[in-house]
């Protein structure tokens, strides 16, 4: 249990103003908000969060609203900066559960899904990579010069799954001509929530590795194989994002993220500039990606 004067690195004002910064942003793009769900709900459990008083005892549950909106005007107020367009993604963040770890209900899914684009793109232009987010739902999700980017978050993780939206993401380069760069939200499928993680700083990344492991078989069949057919994939990059409290950094929602990738020699088509475009993209989720030749 805690008591909010132990929450000392967010504090009622900082709060305030990320949560004064997001209308701000939800005015400004005519988003409406629907009660008790994705964003409208985020908002209410933060201020519901700042009215306890002092002596209140309240649990971790408490305080993930808090991370998430920390994370998600982080996010916006880099896109915001750097003149970039989000209305459609804001817009659709309107259902959908913000606790990661726990899979959504079954169309209820959206907040996750377009969080997952927008941190995407965000990070990438932190790091100076020019992404862009198309204001229209048909077609891939983010752009960068020659490459196109799709983000999928999916509620379960199988290689039928995986390999369905592969093979989709590949007729959708292969329509357009374009090469892509394919990225997995996996926060749910591992069902990371704080008491996987001990309260023991240099034991959260052994635990980290542990739960990803569970995934290693699906993920080796998808690169073994199913990659090899999709020759316009250039890349994939993986993002989990779960909370945490451990003893020297309390309760924090990190973000962690891996690369691979898929270099096609044998692809005339696929010039060096191109390979350079996905290359730096997957850079930004790990410095030194590992190379899967094909």
């Amino acid at each position: 249990m805690f008591k909010k004067d132990e929450i000392t690195g967010y504090n009622p004002v900082l709060i305030n103003a990320d949560i004064d910064f997001l209308k701000f942003l939800i005015d400004k793009n005519q988003v409406t908000l629907i009660e008790n769900t994705g964003l409208q709900k985020l908002i209410d459990d933060c201020i519901s969060y700042i009215e306890l008083d002092s002596e209140t005892d309240f649990d971790f549950d408490t305080l993930k609203p808090l991370m998430v909106l920390h994370s998600l005007s982080d996010s916006l107020r880099i896109l915001w900066m750097k003149r970039k367009e989000f209305k459609t993604q804001l817009g659709a963040m309107n259902s959908g559960d913000f606790s990661y770890g726990v899979p959504s209900e079954a169309g209820q899914i959206y907040f996750k899904d377009f969080e997952l684009e927008i941190f995407t793109a965000a990070y990438l232009n932190e790091y100076n990579v020019d992404i862009e987010l198309p204001q229209h739902t048909e077609g891939n999700d983010l752009f960068y010069k020659d490459i196109e980017i799709q983000c999928k978050h999916p509620l379960t993780f199988n290689r039928n799954k995986i390999d369905g939206f592969l093979r989709t993401f590949q007729t959708s380069l292969q329509n357009s001509q374009k090469y892509g760069v394919f990225g997995i939200g996996v926060d749910d499928f591992l069902g990371f929530t704080e008491s996987d993680f001990p309260f023991d700083d240099e034991n959260i990344l052994n635990a980290y590795r542990g739960k990803l492991y569970e995934s290693e078989a699906i993920l080796k069949e998808v690169f073994d194989d199913t990659l090899q057919y999709c020759p316009r994939v250039l890349g994939v990059y993986l993002i989990n994002t779960h909370f945490m409290h451990s003893q020297n950094l309390g309760p924090t929602l990190t973000k962690m993220t891996n690369s691979v990738f898929c270099l096609r020699p044998n692809a005339r088509e696929v010039s060096e500039e191109i390979h350079r475009q996905a290359y730096e993209i997957l850079t930004v989720f790990n410095p030194k990606p590992a190379v899967r030749t094909y």
